[in-house]
């Protein structure tokens, strides 16, 4: 028996968690002096009116004593462990999660670094539960994961640079976007980084250049905003024009992600079929 465990940035929906069968390891955010663990995706309340009033906020990934002992107690019941986590290029979670399953088995534990996050890390989730539930073993779905990660992309735009910038999530921009004749940067996680690709000026063009990004070759879509729903519909149009044959969903994101990225922020994740 396999046991997958996820943390809170892959962003599920407590059904999903429950219908694949996962734990969920929630990351932890501070608004205003009050920390709070990050939940399923449809369970984090009105995160972003918080985030809005209280601009400085704070991160910070689950302590190595609650991957101990959520691991030891999956062990104890006979469960082998497959653990699914963030880019390690964007959080330190990939090295706690590790050291905790060196120290209760790592004969039973496998830790697989996403080189990602939030839709691109739940469509990666997604096939790691197929994998298990169609009865391969333990290091034959560790070995796909390091595959398949390959294959999933994420783009992303905001509204400015000041949380990034906060969050140390990405190098220094020569330019300040977002507040100059209506630019928006256009951005990728690459190899679990995030990095600069462009800008856009407008909506029309951020809509379209985001859309530009996702290869022709992507099966399955999940569309994201973060206080920016108005978005989200003509963005989802045009990659149903450009990908008629892909499956596109709305998914909800949470208070991590929108305080490392910032409010208005709105993107697009996806993953392609393996080539023969």
């Amino acid at each position: 028996m396999i046991a997958l465990v996820v943390d809170s940035t892959a962003y599920l929906t407590k059904a999903e968690a429950v219908a694949l069968g996962i734990k969920l390891i929630p990351m932890n955010y501070t608004i205003a002096g009050q920390t709070y663990p990050e939940s399923y995706s449809d369970y984090n309340g009105g995160f972003e009116a918080m985030i809005a009033r209280h601009p400085n906020c704070k991160t910070s990934q689950a302590p190595i004593t609650t991957y101990i002992s959520v691991f030891q107690d999956l062990v104890g019941q006979g469960y082998e462990v497959l653990c699914m986590v963030i880019s390690s290029r964007l959080s330190g979670t990939y090295s706690s999660a590790t050291i905790a399953a060196n120290s209760v088995n790592p004969e039973k534990i496998r830790i697989v670094d996403t080189r990602s996050t939030a839709g691109g890390m739940n469509l990666l989730v997604k096939k790691a539960a197929e994998l298990i539930h169609s009865g391969s073993t333990l290091d034959q779905v560790f070995e796909e994961l390091l595959k398949l990660r390959k294959l999933v992309g994420i783009t992303f735009s905001v509204n400015n640079m000041d949380a990034l910038r906060r969050s140390g999530r990405i190098g220094v921009i020569k330019q300040s976007v977002g507040t100059i004749l209506n630019i928006r940067p256009i951005l990728l996680c690459v190899d679990g980084a995030v990095v600069a690709d462009g800008m856009a000026r407008g909506h029309h063009e951020q809509i379209r250049e985001l859309v530009a990004r996702v290869p022709e070759n992507a099966s399955k879509i999940i569309v994201q905003s973060i206080s920016n729903s108005a978005q989200m519909e003509p963005l989802r149009q045009a990659l149903e024009e450009k990908l008629p044959h892909a499956g596109i969903y709305y998914g909800l994101t949470g208070p991590v992600l929108a305080i490392n990225i910032g409010l208005g922020a709105i993107g697009v994740s996806w993953i392609c079929e393996p080539s023969d």
